[in-house]
């Protein structure tokens, strides 16, 4: 049994580019750390919304790739795929309610438990998951393609890369909604 064999090569190599998605991904939040105390309540809206566009992506990735396993669909990407459209679909809604209830309990616990009253808070995530979902989906689905076509197991791969890279577009779309509000 060959200890470094195709699937260990790809996983480390993901996690390789997990590292310095990491480090780009906590330079965008260091580099507006004065702008975040400006807006109260937004380093509790931070880690939740982060980890929610990372599951809902990663969730995506996963079920492509196993209709691309089990031939459900076939490895071209067309825009007509219903199987895919509709995973797309339930994401984009998964991305907006999940972001409005997190910006709805960002502002609770903002009033309730520091007493400020910012209801705006609630928009921050809502627009920050219209940003990153337009471009996060795309590359998620383009991704997943591409790696299968090329011969790899994209749940070996996709996971990882795609919540690195998700944590980094999420984090600059909820700097660009910070601003905007």
């Amino acid at each position: 049994m060959k200890i470094f064999d195709k699937n260990f090569k790809e996983m480390i190599s993901s996690q390789i580019i997990v590292i310095i998605g990491g480090l780009i991904a906590g330079t965008v939040l260091a580099a507006f750390t004065k702008k975040l105390y400006l807006i109260p309540g937004m380093l509790i809206l931070i880690p939740g919304f982060l980890e929610m566009r990372g599951s809902i992506a990663g969730t995506l990735s996963a079920r492509i790739s196993s209709a691309l396993f089990l031939k459900v669909i076939k490895p071209k990407y067309s825009r007509k795929t219903l199987l895919v459209n509709s995973n797309i679909h339930a994401s984009m809604f998964l991305a907006l309610a999940a972001s409005l209830g997190l910006g709805i309990m960002a502002f609770a616990l903002n009033y309730f438990v520091s007493g400020i009253f910012f209801p705006q808070i609630i928009l921050v995530p809502i627009i920050a998951a219209v940003l990153s979902e337009a471009i996060e989906t795309p590359l998620t689905i383009f991704s997943t393609f591409y790696i299968f076509k090329k011969g790899h197991d994209p749940n070996n791969i996709m996971g990882p890369v795609i919540t690195t890279g998700v944590d980094i577009i999420s984090m600059t779309a909820l700097m660009v909604a910070m601003v905007v509000i």
